[in-house]
């Protein structure tokens, strides 16, 4: 193979282990748990203990990647393709490592932390993930995907004021005129979506907003994440992220918990996004037995990347440390 893998680290002494402040589960290496191998086949291990197995897929487009690749293989793009190529296959190992040796080779690219620190965060490997994001948003502060991740990198983590500060970040960026008219003069590197795109972009808009009003609840900002529901309103033209706003319309009181699942029914993924939305407003009401009823359903999806399930097992963890 044309590129070596790092070496992987260790979490000393325990599987899941509860931080200071947080409860939460303890990085989990891809390589190992504890002193033990991963069982084969896996990627990783969720943080109930699960082994992270790819479905069969296509093998195809990664070779395809590589052969581009092989004719230039310093090219940023060429590397970055195939590193997505690794992630849309389930081979996230083999993504991290792409990507690390991309920045090797381009240390003032964003995307390559941008897409490694998503990866860690598949893996479970939320303090990997988290110093990739937040090098990412220094070098690329206005891009929405580096922030959308980072901002969920530190709510995994229970950094909720940092989070929510992230967000607000980029969401601010949005009602920035001055910003808004460089980018329309093609003045920021094209081929990303910005900050700035929230303002004209609803499924953008809904999709860090349910974030970000999460992220302020949990940091005990009650007005800030009130101001962010003020702007979602019924009527919205939103088709990607329907999801997202169907959960901001339930916060404000404008769709039942029923109404909410009963339109994700048959999509696990779509489940898992509304689902952990459900238990987490569930939670803030002080109902934790059924939140923790729905954290256990979604975590039981098969679709162990989404960020919903990955959310519910940090949630699940969360009460068996702390019992709340």
């Amino acid at each position: 193979m044309w590129f070596s893998r790092p070496r992987r680290r260790k979490c000393l002494g325990c599987a899941l282990i509860t931080t200071a402040v947080m409860g939460l589960a303890c990085a989990r290496s891809t390589a190992s748990t504890g002193n033990q191998p991963l069982p084969p086949g896996a990627e990783g291990l969720s943080l109930l203990g699960a082994p992270l197995r790819p479905p069969p897929l296509p093998t195809k487009p990664v070779e395809d990647a590589d052969a581009a690749l092989a004719a230039s293989p310093d090219n940023a793009d060429l590397l970055l393709a195939a590193g997505g190529a690794r992630a849309t296959a389930w081979r996230f190992r083999e993504a991290i490592d792409v990507y690390s040796r991309g920045i090797a080779l381009h240390p003032q690219d964003a995307r390559f932390y941008r897409f490694r620190g998503h990866r860690y965060l598949t893996l479970r490997r939320f303090d990997e993930g988290a110093r990739d994001l937040d090098r990412a948003a220094q070098l690329d502060s206005t891009n929405f995907d580096v922030v959308y991740h980072q901002g969920l990198a530190h709510y995994l983590l229970g950094h909720y004021a940092r989070s929510a500060d992230a967000y607000g970040t980029c969401l601010g960026f949005a009602g920035n005129d001055a910003l808004r008219t460089r980018e329309a003069r093609g003045e920021f590197r094209q081929g990303y979506r910005s900050c700035m795109r929230i303002a004209t972009n609803a499924d953008d808009r809904v999709a860090m907003v349910d974030w970000a009003w999460r992220a302020n609840r949990r940091a005990g900002r009650r007005a800030e994440a009130d101001r962010l529901l003020g702007t979602i309103t019924e009527g919205m033209t939103v088709n990607t992220n329907r999801s997202y706003y169907e959960n901001l319309l339930m916060y404000k009181g404008l769709r039942t918990i029923d109404q909410v699942l009963g339109t994700t029914t048959g999509d696990s993924v779509r489940f898992s996004t509304s689902g952990y939305a459900v238990g987490s407003w569930l939670l803030l009401q002080g109902d934790t037995a059924r939140a923790r009823a729905m954290f256990e359903r979604v975590a039981s999806s098969p679709h162990w990347n989404g960020f919903g399930l990955i959310a519910s097992e940090v949630e699940l963890v969360r009460a068996r440390t702390t019992g709340k």
